[in-house]
């Protein structure tokens, strides 16, 4: 028996393929996913701004989600550079209104500019996730060029946020080790080798930290569909199936799948998430 036309059938449902001319299938999920988004977004900071209480299981769900985002994500990895720093009354007076109000909730200073941020990027990646548990549609997270791009703009904000924070030269300065030996030829061995060699090993692993955003999620939802689809094709082919039991082996383990699937597109968006928050705690104070 020829396996290779049922593992392409399979393959159909993770590869893109155009749809409307130079269209392609993920572009335009990827804008649906963008409608959705904007869809659950927009009407509920309405109501938040009014003051109008949450009701109905949707909008509650969608806001605890939000609220663990905010809560257990970005707010303990993100931080000022002296959010765990007490101050003195005397120091507290000298500052504006501002930083005493981070003082009083010192993960409100510096995280909560980046939780909208945080909030899209985590609802884009779970509907357009969501998106491939729907017959004959796609996940757009399982193309390594979404999540190159998503990882791409996570890059971008990442750094160009620490250098607006920071500043070009302490942004600069922190991929410099400061090394000391105890001797004047030690101190020029590290100077000349070790310090070099580790600055260069902190800018590759900047570009690194990217590249893994990318590869995890696309890998984690491209392996994942490609299981699914190949167990379903068992499941409804002759060549497959073989018997009634086996065709009933095959549909109860795709169920079985496709419930883990389900929760593996919550776990990557939050993971993604995370790694993004840490990435960014991690840029923005260094000398922690």
């Amino acid at each position: 028996m020829n396996s290779l036309p049922l593992f392409a059938d399979a393959l159909t449902h993770v590869l893109d393929e155009y749809w409307l001319g130079p269209v392609t299938k993920y572009h335009l999920l990827s804008i649906i996913a963008a409608v959705i988004v904007a869809g659950l977004m927009i009407p509920l900071a309405k109501r938040i701004a009014t003051g109008e209480p949450v009701r109905g299981p949707l909008w509650n769900m969608l806001e605890a989600l939000l609220l663990f985002i905010r809560d257990e994500v970005a707010r303990p990895n993100i931080h000022s550079g002296h959010d765990h720093h007490p101050q003195t009354r005397s120091d507290k007076e000298s500052h504006s209104h501002e930083a005493e109000e981070a003082h009083k909730d010192p993960q409100h200073y510096l995280a909560d500019k980046f939780v909208p941020f945080l909030w899209t990027l985590f609802l884009f990646i779970l509907v357009c996730d969501l998106l491939g548990m729907v017959p004959f549609l796609g996940s757009p997270t399982a193309s390594i060029s979404v999540t190159l791009v998503l990882a791409g703009i996570v890059f971008l904000v990442i750094h160009v946020s620490a250098i607006a924070h920071l500043g070009p030269f302490k942004y600069v300065k922190s991929y410099i080790p400061q090394l000391k030996g105890d001797n004047l030829a030690m101190t020029l061995f590290l100077m000349v080798l070790i310090v070099p060699l580790i600055a260069a090993i902190e800018v590759l692993g900047a570009f690194i930290r990217g590249a893994v955003l990318a590869i995890r999620l696309f890998a984690n939802l491209f392996a994942g569909h490609v299981a699914l689809g190949v167990i379903l094709a068992f499941a409804v082919t002759a060549e497959g199936a073989l018997s009634y039991s086996g065709g009933a082996a095959a549909i109860i383990m795709g169920t079985a799948l496709s419930v883990l699937e389900l929760f593996v597109a919550f776990l990557q968006a939050f993971v993604f998430v995370l790694l993004t928050s840490i990435f960014l705690g991690m840029q923005l104070n260094p000398e922690h």
